[in-house]
C-alpha cells in the first residue's frame, strides 16, 4: 500500500508545470602552480600592509673603520726619502811643506882641456846657524883625480863603491858665508850624473 501510495506521489509531482532555476553566481576556481614552484603564502598575501617599523638609531662607542684611517678618495700623504746626491767630500792626506834647505850648490866648469877639466862646486850656508857640508859628485864611473877647496880649511875627499865620490868638509861654514869646492876630472864630459850637496840637488847643470 505505501509503495503505491509512492508511485502516485511521485507521477503526480512528474506532471506539474517545469520550474527554471536560475544561474548562481560564478566562482572562479584558484590556480593550481606547476610543480616546483612554491605557493604563496596565504598569511603573506592576505596581510593587509602596515606601517613600517623605524629602525632604531643606536650610537657605537667605536668608530667605524670607514670614517677613521685612510680611505682611497682622502689617502694619507707618505713623506718618501730624498734621493738627492749627498756630496762625498774626499780628505787628502795633509802633508807638511818640506823643510829649506839649509845648504845649497851651484856646479860650475872652471877650465877644459884635453882629456879632462877642471869644474867647482860654490856650497853656499843658506840656514841660520853654522854648519858642516858634504858634496856628493858622480861622473858616470870617471875618475876625480884631486879636489880642494880654494877660500877655506880644506876636507877629505873618498870614492865609494858605486863610483860616487864624497867631499867632506874640515871647516864649517858661518850662515851666509860659502866655499868653493873644486876638483879636476879625468873626463871630457863635463856634465855630473850626481852633484847634491847636504841632500839637495846643484844648480847650474
Amino acid at each position: 500500500m505505501l509503495v503505491l501510495m509512492v508511485v502516485a506521489l511521485g507521477t503526480y509531482r512528474g506532471r506539474g508545470p517545469t520550474v527554471e532555476v536560475p544561474p548562481g553566481p560564478h566562482v572562479a576556481l584558484p590556480l593550481v602552480p606547476p610543480s616546483g614552484t612554491a605557493e604563496p603564502d596565504a598569511s603573506a598575501t592576505d596581510a593587509a600592509p602596515g606601517p613600517t617599523a623605524r629602525p632604531s638609531s643606536t650610537v657605537s662607542a667605536r668608530p667605524s673603520r670607514s670614517s677613521v684611517g685612510p680611505s682611497a678618495s682622502n689617502p694619507v700623504p707618505t713623506t718618501s726619502p730624498s734621493r738627492s746626491a749627498v756630496p762625498t767630500v774626499t780628505q787628502r792626506a795633509s802633508t807638511a811643506p818640506a823643510a829649506p834647505p839649509s845648504m845649497t850648490g851651484q856646479y860650475d866648469v872652471e877650465q877644459r882641456f884635453s882629456g879632462g877639466f877642471i869644474g867647482e862646486v860654490k856650497v853656499s850656508n843658506v840656514s841660520g846657524s853654522r854648519s858642516s857640508w858634504t858634496v856628493e859628485l858622480d861622473f858616470s864611473g870617471k875618475r876625480i883625480i884631486a879636489a880642494w877647496v880654494t877660500n877655506t880649511g880644506q876636507g877629505t875627499l873618498r870614492r865609494g863603491d858605486d863610483g860616487v865620490y864624497t867631499y867632506r868638509s874640515g871647516v864649517d861654514l858661518d850662515p851666509g858665508a860659502s866655499a868653493r869646492l873644486q876638483f879636476h876630472v879625468d873626463s871630457s864630459s863635463t856634465t855630473p850624473a850626481r852633484c847634491v850637496v847636504n841632500g839637495t840637488g846643484c844648480t847650474g847643470l
